[in-house]
């Protein structure tokens, strides 16, 4: 059956933003430990600079987004999302000839939303592949399977990605019934959600080679969709 999508720690922390300003402030241990580990890769920033006269995209470094947040500032938060907090900031100056003062938002990725940082970094590499599509349709079967969401912050902290929590029921029948949401029991006979249970933990295998062909799928969803 394989892992059943026990991923292996894949999510990359990155920071996205068109930024600079000045003026740190001292930060609580909670915004020191979002932001710690968020990498900064000058030879990068670099290149995109570089390409700039071809693409419209400003680059900063991540010292510069954290000038312009003011050392990601409380008052400068604009809110939290499922993938992370967003920062406001404004541009008064930059070296680059022409760049009008720019208001902008910084995007700090949560480091537990580890489908979303892993998408980053193949995106980032040129790596996107069938097989990370499969991935995120196994995430998909297990939201209509479970009716939950794929990020809860509300669980415990090694369960709060909907993969992490249904890992260990899914290869277990008995088990996987009881993370089943109760709206489908009058619609979906046990049998079928066992499949459906099955397909998911196919779909979320660690080895991407493992992981079944989309046409596949279909092809064993078919007959579940018809009998419902």
């Amino acid at each position: 059956m394989g892992n059943c999508g026990l991923r292996g720690n894949l999510s990359t922390n990155r920071v996205s933003s068109n930024a600079k300003s000045d003026s740190p402030e001292v930060q609580s241990p909670e915004e020191k430990e979002e932001v710690s580990n968020l990498p900064s890769n000058p030879e990068e920033v670099e290149d995109l600079r570089r390409d700039s006269a071809a693409n419209p995209l400003v680059a900063f470094s991540f010292s510069e987004i954290k000038l312009i947040t003011e050392n990601f500032r409380k008052s400068y938060l604009l809110g939290v999302g499922g993938f992370g907090s967003v920062y406001r900031g404004f541009i008064t100056q930059h070296p680059e000839e022409g760049l009008q003062p720019l208001q902008v938002a910084v995007k700090v990725h949560d480091a537990d939303n580890g489908s979303q940082g892993h998408r980053e970094w193949l995106v980032l590499n040129s790596i996107h592949t069938s097989h990370n599509d499969v991935y995120s349709f196994g995430v998909v079967l297990l939201e209509l399977l479970t009716g939950k969401r794929s990020l809860d912050k509300s669980r415990p902290v090694k369960q709060r990605a909907l993969v992490d929590w249904a890992a260990p029921s899914l290869a277990d029948k008995k088990k996987v019934l009881h993370i089943v949401d109760p709206k489908l029991d009058a619609d979906c006979p046990q049998s079928d959600a066992q499949k459906v249970a099955r397909l998911a933990c196919h779909c979320l295998d660690q080895n991407p080679k493992a992981r079944p062909l989309m046409r596949d799928l279909v092809d064993l969803l078919e007959p579940l969709q018809r009998a419902v």
